[in-house]
């Protein structure tokens, strides 16, 4: 079995699409896509990688200068290999097959979301049923480590720093789609492969948390009923919380 926490955000799913957008600097809208279709073991590893998907999606408005010069996506590769979103779309729902109704859609942070959904408003001939459907399966997999790994004011790491936490290179250009899923994907296989980095980040998390998470109540009750507590105890108690 997967960590339990993890468990629960997978809901018995067994095909993870690992995806990254990128979209124009004002109407947010796709000017590219790249995913990795994963299957997994019964754990929650992954069991295989398929070949990848990436299309460069044409747009109604203006990329802009900053997203032109942050992605190396301009005007004019997008009139030369761009496509619009309503085949696009078409394409990724025919890439994930016949995994579609078991997969949950891998994102980092909720932008990806906003893009597809500010890209259907621009282009009204594209399936509003695909992007539907991804919206209620998407798997925000920043928003599932925020609680867990975070900097000494509280905020989420960028998916590099992630990375970095986790002793994995990042591989390729940051802000290329499919550079940018494949470390998506090679974070997720992190989290799993080293419970205890993250139960030391977690540790390190509760020291300015706000809240009261299960290990610290697991410990205020037994203070407030007189037993003693030790560092040992409180070690078990984090990482409990990852089995």
């Amino acid at each position: 079995m997967p960590m339990k926490i993890l468990d629960r955000k997978l809901r018995k799913k067994r095909t993870l699409v690992f995806v990254d957008l990128e979209g124009t600097g004002y109407s947010h809208e796709m000017i590219e896509i790249g995913a990795y279709l994963t299957t997994l073991n019964e754990d929650g590893t992954i069991k295989k990688v398929h070949a990848p998907f990436k299309r460069y999606v044409l747009a109604h408005n203006r990329i802009g200068h900053f997203v032109e010069n942050m992605t190396g996506i301009s005007e004019q590769l997008l009139k030369k290999e761009g496509r619009p979103f309503a085949e696009v779309l078409r394409d990724f729902r025919k890439y994930v097959g016949k995994h579609w109704e078991d997969a949950l859609f891998v994102t980092f942070g909720n932008h990806d979301m906003v893009i597809f959904h500010r890209s259907l408003e621009e282009n009204p001939d594209a399936s509003e049923i695909i992007v539907k459907y991804i919206t209620r399966n998407d798997f925000d997999f920043s928003a599932f480590l925020a609680p867990y790994v975070q900097d000494l004011n509280g905020n989420p790491l960028s998916l590099a720093n992630y990375l970095k936490v986790f002793q994995v290179p990042f591989e390729g250009k940051a802000h290329d789609a499919l550079a940018d899923a494949y470390n998506l994907m090679d974070l997720y296989k992190a989290v799993l492969d080293r419970p205890d980095i993250l139960a030391e980040e977690y540790g390190k998390t509760l020291t300015h948390y706000h809240h009261a998470p299960l290990p610290v109540s697991k410990i205020i009750k037994k203070l407030t009923s007189g037993e003693a507590v030790n560092p040992e105890e409180w070690d078990i108690a984090v990482a409990e919380t990852f089995k």
